[in-house]
């Protein structure tokens, strides 16, 4: 079953977010993910604070666990958490039962 990593955050420093994008987005490839979103995002319902997000597509939930645990990808955390402010999230492509 494909899952998503959704990464909701505001940008805290906008001349080095580029560099966290094009650090990325080789690890994801690497996984065999797919960059589906990045953009800023309209809340339509509710609240939040946070008004940018990154979705990547994997195969299934451990090819996204293992790349989000991977050592390529933890060592970004310190670069994306200096830029951004947010979180992560793991979810489950919908399956018709």
């Amino acid at each position: 079953m494909g899952t998503y990593i959704i990464y909701h955050y505001n940008i805290l420093d906008k001349e080095r977010i580029e560099l966290l994008g094009s650090l990325s987005l080789p690890i994801v490839e690497k996984f065999g993910g797919e960059l589906v979103v990045a953009s800023s995002v309209t809340c339509l319902e509710g609240s939040s604070p946070y008004i940018h997000m990154v979705v990547y597509k994997f195969k299934s939930k451990d090819v996204a666990k293992s790349f989000y645990e991977s050592k390529e990808n933890r060592e970004l955390f310190k670069l994306r958490n200096e830029v951004t402010e947010g979180f992560a999230v793991l979810v489950p492509q919908y399956e018709v039962p």
